[in-house]
């Protein structure tokens, strides 16, 4: 993203519910508990996600949240809810039970609204403690947070007011009043450097203003022993993705994905990023290995064998070719 356009079509990233950090959650009386117990809120931290078995992404987060609830066992309360009729979901659990580590309930449309209120889709979570939102968003990144909460190491007030800088920054993309966003963002990331949505503007807003020095010095000061692997990913590829050269930086980025293998050294996902900054970085040869690791973990993953193909192409193209000709 680059310029006004850039900045203005960031807001469709941030998804503002009803629900907002610090409230009560509604009680789940009334459910149907199609799989697992109903939860205790008081003195607990739940994970409430709302999804479709129809729903594609909200399936590939199934082993997510199952490894979640296995990892921090009886500290946290993982709940899938959905809409679908009981039915449905009694066919999806008997297809699917013993990948699925967690409660399921079925819930009316009528009590999902308040949750799904200016919310894009599905799948979509709320990281819930003592009966109040600290957090929401999509459950692929609730990792950092919920590892947080779990230390208890989270601190509510200071979680608003992220979240209504949050709401603030929203606001000032949807009107247009770009004078006001660079000081709301640097506002968020000296309150939170971690901040996915603030990195994403700081990062527009220096290429609008023409510094990419502003770039890297953002992601310098990323506290990397809070990113879990898939944040770490996130922000290694927002590093090396870039069209404009200019506003690359593969060595910072290499500092994310080297964390990522580290926090989680089996996750296909965290090779084939790490493959790609080693291509960034010149070293083919790496590249190559890294991204066969990672087809070995998932074989049918397309996008992984189009990168080595992609890989083994250039290496070819080099071996064959003299590059020491310059023209006189």
């Amino acid at each position: 993203m680059g310029g006004i356009s850039g900045l203005i079509s960031l807001l469709c990233m941030v998804a503002v519910s009803s629900l907002n950090i610090g409230d009560a959650v509604p009680s789940l009386d009334g459910t149907h508990w199609v799989k697992g117990s109903p939860p205790v809120f008081k003195n607990q931290i739940v994970v409430l996600e709302i999804w479709r078995s129809s729903c594609g992404n909200c399936k590939a987060q199934i082993p997510h949240l199952t490894s979640l609830q296995e990892k921090y066992g009886d500290r946290i309360s993982i709940v899938a809810i959905s809409k679908d009729p009981v039915d449905t979901l009694e066919e999806f659990l008997k297809a699917n039970n013993d990948q699925i580590g967690y409660t399921v309930g079925k819930v009316t449309k009528e009590f999902l609204d308040p949750f799904m209120a200016g919310v894009s889709g599905v799948p979509y979570a709320y990281l819930i403690k003592d009966g109040a939102v600290i957090w929401k968003g999509h459950p692929s990144s609730i990792d950092d947070i919920l590892q947080r909460a779990v230390e208890g190491k989270v601190d509510l007030q200071q979680l608003k007011t992220v979240a209504d800088l949050e709401e603030k920054l929203s606001t000032a993309l949807k009107t247009s009043d770009l004078d006001s966003v660079a000081p709301i963002d640097q506002k968020l990331l000296l309150l939170d450097p971690n901040n996915e949505q603030g990195l994403d503007v700081g990062m527009s807003i220096a290429k609008y203003n023409k510094e990419p020095a502003g770039i890297k010095e953002m992601f310098d000061n990323v506290r990397l022993a809070e990113l879990d692997a898939n944040r770490a990913n996130t922000f290694a590829m927002m590093l090396i993705a870039e069209s404009d050269l200019a506003y690359r930086y593969p060595e910072t980025a290499l500092k994310f994905s080297l964390h990522a293998l580290k926090k989680d050294p089996d996750n296909d996902y965290s090779m084939d990023v790490y493959a790609r900054v080693l291509y960034a970085l010149g070293d083919i040869d790496k590249a190559i290995l890294w991204e066969k690791k990672a087809l070995v973990l998932k074989p049918n993953e397309d996008f992984y064998k189009t990168n080595l193909d992609y890989y083994m192409t250039v290496k070819g193209i080099k071996e064959k070719n003299n590059y020491n000709y310059a023209p006189k």
